[in-house]
This record gives structure tokens, sequence and C-alpha cells, in this order.
């Protein structure tokens, strides 16, 4: 069998989206790609992540056993791929990111299948050792799907994708978060000593608002008695907009997505959202308090094709002034939201 690691030179194209999701880059060094050759001894089939076990033996006959963590099921799901196209006992070759904190663990890039076959397994990378690809990534999956799809002015009551194809033609309404904050001294002295093994909650199938919202899987807008359910793909999330005049959370309980009111703006549904009580921010260790407000605007384009997302979140104690967020989702004939089913991660207390 064979080990060879080397930095990446060219043959990945990084994706924001990839970086943002789960803090990727917090476990594994993006800089540096290392290839393997072995046996598959264990596969979990999974959300947030697919894992796969792979022993290796080295030249010195030393068995190494590498850990290596993939998309998510679901994403693989809509790629083309059955939990049976990694099966125990196959040999395989693998590339992805090195861990930073364990080197014997690979964020998955390519795979090599028994047949020959190559899976890339998202749209930040290019094939490395075949021409016979199996699958598609999500973005080529989406791509497939809204080629001269035509206009529908439905509006917001449906099911929206994440851009992965980029439709938009521009990285950043792909992923809710900004390059920098204006954080108070304080916010930042906890984002500095935020310890991403111990304090990471997402990585344990829990999240909050806002940062629920960077969730790269498809969300729905469902009307019920009144009020919004706004269903959301990631650890089957589902999220209530109280839309009556009257509705107010003065005795309502907090919770890690809050207290949701809506109102109407034309076609734009505005969000404000109140009793948050969840600590981070972000999932990069941004701190946030009780006092957190959001105000959140889905605005469905003209032609049906986009829903652009902004959320603006004050915060006095993290922020020296008022932060604005933007993504945006597209609407993928057909796509239709997964049970998650989220298992927690190994990683961490």
């Amino acid at each position: 069998m064979m080990i060879r690691a080397g930095v990446l030179l060219g043959g990945v194209v990084l994706s924001v989206v990839a970086s943002a999701h789960h803090s990727t880059n917090l476990y594994f060094d993006r800089d540096n790609v290392v290839e393997i050759a072995g046996t598959l001894t264990q596969v979990e089939w999974r959300n947030p992540h697919t894992l796969l076990i792979v022993e290796t033996i080295g030249e010195d006959g030393r068995e190494t056993l590498w850990q290596v963590e993939s998309r998510a099921a679901t994403q693989l799901i809509r790629a083309g791929l059955t939990p049976d196209a990694f099966r125990v006992g196959d040999s395989t070759r693998i590339a992805g990111f090195r861990g930073l904190r364990d080197p014997a663990s690979i964020f998955l890039t390519n795979i090599l299948l028994t047949d020959g076959r190559e899976l890339v397994v998202d749209h930040f990378a290019e094939p490395r050792w075949s021409e016979s690809l199996v699958g598609s990534t999500t973005g080529f999956y989406q791509a497939a799907r809204i080629e001269d799809l035509p206009a529908t002015p439905v509006g917001l009551f449906r099911v929206w994708g994440s851009d992965a194809a980029d439709r938009g033609g521009d990285n950043e309404g792909r992923t809710l978060w900004n390059a920098s904050y204006p954080l108070t001294d304080n916010a930042r002295t906890a984002q500095v000593n935020w310890d991403p093994v111990s304090e990471n909650p997402y990585i344990h199938c829990r999240s909050g608002m806002p940062a629920i919202m960077d969730q790269p899987y498809p969300l729905e807008f469902v009307s019920e008695g009144g009020d919004i359910l706004l269903f959301l793909e990631e650890q089957d999330t589902v999220r209530r907009i109280h839309m009556a005049n009257n509705a107010n959370a003065d005795n309502e309980p907090s919770g890690p997505f809050g207290y949701s009111k809506g109102r109407w703006e034309g076609d734009t549904l505005v969000v404000g959202t109140i009793n948050i009580d969840w600590p981070w921010f972000d999932q990069a260790g941004i701190p946030q308090t009780d006092a957190l407000k959001l105000v959140e605007r889905f605005t469905p384009s003209v032609d049906g094709s986009v829903l652009r997302y902004q959320v603006t979140a004050t915060d006095s104690a993290i922020f020296t002034e008022p932060v604005i967020l933007e993504r945006r989702w597209i609407w993928v004939e057909g796509e239709e939201r997964i049970p998650y089913n989220c298992i927690s991660d190994s990683r961490g207390p």
C-alpha cells in the first residue's frame, strides 16, 4: 500500500461554503493534502459527516488506521450515492486535507472506488486519478435541474436549496459569514480564547440562531394556522414565525432559536427574533449574549429563482455596531428535504 502527502498546488478550487460550514478549517489543513491507499475497515453513513476508517501499511510494515471524514450523508445522497458505495473490505485510494490535531485524519476530497470510478466528493475538488466518475457534485446536480427552468414566480412557500451551483454568479451569496466583525474588546478576547474542541457545539448536533441559518441544505416555508413554519434540514430544525399582530415574547421561554415574530413588506417576509439562549454567534468562537436581537428579511426574486436572505444582528456587548449578514437559496425543481438524524461527532468531551 502507498502513503503520500504533499502540498496542494492547484487541483482544488477552494469553496467558501465548504470552509464555513462546521468550521472544517478548525480541524484540517487546506494547504496540505495527503493521499493514501488502503482497505476500508469501518463505514459510518451519517450526518453531519460520513466517517470512513482506512487501514494502510507503510514501507516499514507498520499499520496505520486513518479516520477519513466526508460530507454529510444527505449531501452524498444528492450526489447520487447510496450507503453501499463504501463497503468494508474494499480497497480504496483517498485524498484530502490532513488533520491539524490528528495527523492520521483526513477530510475527504477524492476517493477511488474498487471498480475504478472516482468520486469527487464536492464542488471544491477536481478528479485526480480517473476519467470515469461516479455520481455528481451538488453543484452539477443542481445545475442539471435548473437548466432552462422556466420563470415561476410562486412566492416563498416551497422548498429552497443551497446555491451550490452558484447560480447567482458569485461566492459571497453562498455562505452567511463575513470576513471580519466590529467586535468589542471583550468579545475579541473571548474569541481568541475559544477552544474549538471542548466548546464547539456544532459537531455535537446542537445549534442556535443565527448560526443555523448557515446550514448548506434545503429549507422550506409552510403556512400553519396563521403562523409560518420554517423547516431547516440540518438537525431537523423547525422554527415557528408568529404572524399575529398581538404576538409577543413577554411570557415565552428563551431557547436556542429564540422567539420570532414576522410581518410582510410586499413579497418580503421580515422576521424579528429575540429571547435567544445560545452562547455562540458563529462557528468560529464569536460569543453572543441574551441581549441579541435579529431582524431577518427573506425576499424571493421576481422570477422565483432565488431567495435572498439578510439578517441584521444587534448586541452591544459583542458588536460596536450592527452586523449585517447575507446569503441566498435557489429554487431547484423537485428538491426535497431529507431527514437529517444527526449523530454527534466523537471529537471533544
